[in-house]
Formats: C-alpha cells, sequence, structure tokens
C-alpha cells in the first residue's frame, strides 16, 4: 500500500485483486503506461472499503476489481463498491470472458471490462486504457453480444432503439454494432472517415450515451421512452 496521503482526487488508482501476481502485473503495467500514477492494493473487499473510505478515499480515480474474493462473489462485489465510492470509474479485471457478464458489469456502472485469461497483449490493452481513463471492452466479446441483437441486420435500426435517425446514421449504427471501425464503414458506405466519425458522435448524441460500447447496450436494451 502507498505511504502518500493524498488529500484530493487525482491521478491514483485500488487494484483489487486476491492474486498478488495479477495485482503485480497491472503495477507493471501501470508503470510501463502511467508511471506518475499513485497505487493503492487491496486483497479482499473489506480491505478495497477500507481504502475508498479511509484517508486515501478521496483522491481515488479508478478501482480495478475483480469480482471474486475471499469475502465477496459476484456482481455484488461491483455493487458493494458503487454503492461505498458511487463517483469512482470501476473497471472489472475478470476471471471469465463470458460476455453476459460483461454486460451486466456495464449495467450496473462498471466502465470497462478486462478479462484475466487468454491473450496477454489484450490484457494489457485493456488495462492501459483504464490506465489513460479509457473504457474498454475486448472486440470478441463486442462481437458475440452484438451478434444477439436482432437489430444488427435490420436495415430499420431506429425503429427498433426506438431512437429517430437519418438513413445514413441507419447504416452507420448497423455497420458500428457489427464491431467494425470507423475506417471499414467508410469503405463500406463509400464515405470519408471524417464523416463517419460525425455520424458516429450524432449517434452517441441521439442515444445519450458517451462511447460505442455504450451505445450497444443502449441498443440491446432500448428505452421505451427514448425520444
Amino acid at each position: 500500500m502507498s505511504t502518500q496521503t493524498p488529500t484530493v482526487r487525482g491521478d491514483a488508482y485500488l487494484i483489487v485483486d486476491d492474486h498478488a501476481l495479477i495485482r503485480e502485473g497491472i503495477v507493471r503495467v501501470f508503470n510501463d503506461t502511467r508511471p506518475k500514477a499513485r497505487l493503492f492494493e487491496a486483497c479482499n473487499l473489506q480491505q478495497a472499503i477500507q481504502a475508498l473510505q479511509g484517508e486515501h478515499g478521496p483522491s481515488i480515480d479508478t478501482v480495478l476489481l475483480d469480482l471474486h474474493l475471499p469475502d465477496s462473489r459476484g456482481l455484488e462485489t461491483l455493487q458493494r463498491v458503487k454503492a461505498v465510492a458511487p463517483n469512482v470509474v470501476v473497471g472489472v479485471v475478470s476471471g471469465t470472458d463470458d460476455d453476459n457478464l460483461a454486460m451486466q458489469c456495464l449495467q450496473h456502472g462498471a466502465a470497462a471490462f478486462v478479462p484475466k485469461h487468454g491473450d496477454l497483449d489484450q490484457f494489457v490493452q485493456g488495462i492501459s486504457a483504464m490506465a489513460s481513463g479509457g473504457i474498454y471492452f475486448p472486440r470478441e466479446l463486442l462481437w458475440q453480444v452484438t451478434g444477439r441483437l436482432s437489430v444488427v441486420d435490420q436495415p430499420a435500426v431506429a425503429t427498433a432503439t426506438s431512437v429517430r435517425l437519418t438513413p445514413r446514421q441507419s447504416e452507420v449504427l448497423r455497420l458500428l454494432l457489427k464491431g467494425f471501425s470507423n475506417q471499414v464503414i467508410s469503405h463500406e458506405l463509400g464515405i470519408s472517415s471524417e464523416t463517419v466519425k460525425l455520424h458516429v458522435s450524432a449517434l452517441l448524441r441521439a442515444h445519450k450515451v458517451r462511447s460505442r460500447v455504450h451505445l450497444i447496450l443502449a441498443c440491446a436494451n432500448p428505452s421505451p421512452h427514448a425520444a
């Protein structure tokens, strides 16, 4: 645990995992990508709550959280952390790549889902995104999720999501929900990448979300009151 005593919110992160090797790996990623960050560690939920409520708590911006701890399991772990510190960004570092669990984590307030197992580069990419304040969702899981969305292969995406879109926005959304990059969408529709960016920004505003991940959530669970 860090011995510093910051009193205001800053570039500080709490790593919560009962496996010392995982915590060490996350620390190494931070040392490479954000060497000036202040890092705190906890091996169970009780320690995590103590850290968030203690003297260092006001400085912690982000929690990297394992859901399966000795004293808490599953989504309840995330819910308890968010209840104690509703304003911190929580990234789930999971021992599974279950897309249903990933979606549930995002629906319960997580900003990222990083599987521990599998490709090392993917793990580093996810932790690096969290270290930079970004949102991360593995492309493979994204494909699984979008594959279940009925709107993906329907031309009338706007109707399915209860949001009024232009025909071109609907085309961009259909491809975006398939996990395509801006470059691929640009090629598929014969428009410039800058135009694609403008359409994506408009889609995010229309659905009142901040990222592509949350856009998928919005389309998977459309609000009946959306305008």
